[in-house]
């Protein structure tokens, strides 16, 4: 399985790729050769989830079906605005929960209208 979405930031002027899939490793796999990124030894081997930034324009936020939890979709999520925002000299709290709250509304309806069910953990 694999379902997703683009999410534009305007705000941030860029967009945010999100997909759910039962082969993680291969859709990262994928973006890496698309945009000939070198992997970070962080994102090696078996993941729940994952961030990969291919330009400050176009982020791709990677879940693992097996992994769909709310723990793993607040954790990647968390990862997806702390980069947003670094990557533009953002630091204010209040600006990174708003850009949080934002993205964790659309994702989880997204989510809901494809009759995906999230796990607890």
């Amino acid at each position: 399985m694999r379902i997703s979405t683009t999410i534009k930031l305007q705000t941030y002027s860029c967009e945010l790729v999100v997909t759910i899939s039962d082969a993680l490793k291969k859709e990262s796999d994928k973006i890496y050769k698309k945009y000939k990124l070198k992997i970070d030894e962080e994102e090696e081997g078996d993941n729940e989830g994952l961030l990969i930034t291919s330009s400050i324009a176009r982020y791709y936020l990677l879940i693992d079906t097996k992994y769909l939890t709310h723990n793993t979709l607040a954790h990647e999520m968390y990862h997806a605005v702390v980069r947003v925002t670094e990557d533009r000299g953002v630091s204010d709290e209040e600006a990174q929960a708003w850009l949080s709250g934002h993205l964790a509304g659309v994702i989880y309806k997204f989510l809901d209208k494809k009759k995906l069910q999230i796990k607890h953990g």
